[in-house]
């Protein structure tokens, strides 16, 4: 049985490479048979060949004569390919931490190096602060982001003008997008609507309800406060009531209570939607890869926070990046390797088919100065929301509600009630929430899944931090 089970691992082993890419063709050496260069290994979650992470490692190699470096693509098995690779200890050299489900596991196991060596305090002031803390466990850095994510107002500029609306100016204040709201979707009489919330997503209620919370100064992700190390989701009430008031009086696309993001995205795109809240990545997107995207005239905007409040800092989220392998023989080239990445996921691309521009998303300002600076990337669509106050992101190091097992309702099956019904006690269910998360809190700190030091940072501001 142990024999059939190891040839079962190693033909998946064996099948799963033949499906992956490679960034070069198979040689016998990276230089034509001298071996003088260094061979290394780096493996990507990405399903197809030409991706900006291939691209960039092909532009590598050609940049230097002293590494060679195969990428290879796994796609949806990715993360079991890494599993099998860990369990095994050959991991390659170089790999892409994207959509882990957390790396926290391979470095418990021992099986990612630190990288601590290779960060000088010169090269880590290069970076937003954010960049050495997603990756931080027991005081070392294991991984370090490549590219930040964030979330932005999106508008439709013609359905702005169509109900006399400035378009080249985004909402000031949520009063002001609530009106906004109110006279696209009158201006609509039936065929277009001011605003596009779709409760089907769970990720709605974060890019939203959250987000805005966060930008006021009020919680973390999912209600959690920094301040008091609980959860307390009546601080997200005014939020709630003020999206359900939008829901209640016709302003949002009819349906929104089934509706999920990629329907939001359609009809956004087709003219149908006014407003919406989308990640950054969606400015790639609809520039290059979905289908009238490029052709529907919209843009972008900071979100806004309510009339009176001090805007805090940005919810900025991270899970890419890459990380080294323990088993590596060649750490300090691999760094090379991934420095170069994360410095050129942007611009390689381009450089390749200058068709293809993008603004840049880096935790290194001065390269999203460099690349956004450009003056083709300054005409492509959306580009003057998504770039704006940068500077401001930041991460929240941990998230509590991210490792709980909870007795109870959760959020996302909460909220879409709190919008659509208004009979529903919205202060005893916020209270509800508050209660069985704060109880499956203390479970998980009793647990060591988090400590006091890690939910209640001693000095925390949402302002400042």
């Amino acid at each position: 049985m142990k024999r059939r089970l190891a040839a079962l691992t190693m033909a998946a082993i064996t099948m799963f490479s033949m499906i992956g890419c490679s960034s070069a063709d198979t040689k016998e050496s990276a230089d034509g048979g001298s071996g003088e260069k260094i061979e290394l290994t780096c493996w990507i979650r990405a399903s197809s060949a030409e991706n900006n992470q291939s691209i960039t490692i092909d532009e590598f190699n050609e940049s230097q004569d002293k590494i060679h470096v195969t990428a290879e693509c796994y796609g949806d098995n990715y993360e079991e390919m890494l599993k099998l690779a860990s369990n095994s200890g050959e991991l390659p050299d170089l790999f892409d931490v994207a959509g882990l489900t957390t790396l926290s596991q391979y470095v418990d196991a021992g099986v990612v190096t630190p990288l601590d060596e290779y960060l000088s305090e010169e090269y880590k002031e290069e970076y937003n602060p954010s960049a050495f803390k997603k990756y931080l466990f027991d005081g070392k850095i294991y991984g370090i982001p490549s590219q930040t994510r964030f979330i932005r107002l999106y508008y439709n500029r013609d359905l702005f003008e169509k109900a006399g609306l400035d378009p080249d100016k985004g909402p000031a204040t949520l009063e002001e997008m609530y009106d906004m709201a109110k006279k696209i979707t009158e201006a609509g009489a039936g065929e277009f609507y001011g605003f596009g919330f779709p409760m089907k997503s769970s990720s709605t209620w974060e890019r939203n309800i959250d987000l805005i919370s966060i930008l006021s100064g009020q919680t973390g992700p999912y209600a959690f406060d920094y301040t008091t190390g609980k959860f307390d989701f009546a601080k997200e009430k005014e939020v709630i009531e003020y999206f359900a008031k939008m829901y209640q009086d016709g302003l949002m696309m009819p349906g929104a209570e089934s509706l999920d993001i990629e329907v939001i995205r359609a009809n956004f795109i087709a003219n149908k939607v006014g407003m919406y809240f989308d990640g950054n990545w969606m400015v790639n997107g609809y520039n290059n890869e979905i289908e009238g995207g490029d052709v529907t005239n919209w843009d972008t905007a900071i979100v806004p926070v309510f009339e009176g409040d001090e805007r805090a800092k940005d919810y900025l989220m991270l899970d890419s990046g890459y990380s080294i392998a323990a088993n590596s023989e060649h750490k300090e080239e691999a760094f090379e390797v991934m420095d170069y990445l994360i410095r050129n996921i942007v611009s390689a691309p381009t450089r390749k088919n200058p068709e293809v521009v993008c603004p840049a998303f880096s935790l290194i300002e001065s390269v999203n100065e460099d690349v956004n600076g450009n003056e083709a990337v300054q005409d492509i669509k959306g580009v003057k929301g998504v770039t704006e106050d940068q500077t401001e992101l930041s991460l929240f190091e941990v998230t509590p509600h991210s490792v709980l097992t909870l007795e109870g309702d959760d959020r996302d099956s909460v909220y879409p009630l709190l919008i659509i019904n208004q009979d529903i006690n919205i202060d005893e269910e916020l209270q509800k929430l508050s209660d069985t998360y704060n109880a499956a809190l203390d479970n998980a700190i009793e647990e060591g899944l988090l400590t006091e030091e890690q939910i209640k940072p001693a000095g925390f501001d949402y302002y400042t931090r």
